[in-house]
């Protein structure tokens, strides 16, 4: 029997890509913004390279409208809300996995504080799903 969800991986399309590239994690920053408009869900892949980071990782996001007939390209966010219980705290470096299911917001981004600075870097992939 065939699968009845098998269409829906027809008009789905893959996202991959780094959102943090090696960015030192000696002082806590936010990522640039992902706009969501077509995403349905995301997983963000966040990994240290040396385990005297402490600190957390946490996701935004933003509903502000942007103008111009939705041109995004140029559009910066500036009203930003923790997204509830998409977090991680880190305590000796390491790698961990933020989930987003449903993915019902405009923009997001990634936030990195740091509490023990480190003296290695940080990167952020995403993998997600689109229309």
């Amino acid at each position: 029997m065939q699968d009845p969800l098998r269409h829906i991986d027809m008009v789905m399309r893959d996202l991959n890509f780094t959102l943090v590239n090696a960015v030192s994690d000696a002082a806590s920053f936010n990522s640039s913004k992902i706009d969501c408009s077509h995403v349905v869900s995301a997983s963000f892949h966040i990994f240290f390279s040396d385990v005297a980071f402490a600190g957390s990782v946490k996701i935004q996001a933003s509903n502000d409208p942007c103008g111009y007939g939705n041109l995004a390209l140029d559009f910066t966010p500036s009203h930003w809300v923790d997204i509830p219980s998409k977090s991680v705290t880190a305590t000796a470096g390491g790698a961990f996995l933020i989930e987003i299911d449903y993915m019902k917001f405009r923009w997001v981004r990634a936030v990195v504080t740091q509490t023990t600075p480190g003296s290695g870097t940080v990167s952020i992939n995403v993998d997600g799903k689109a229309l």
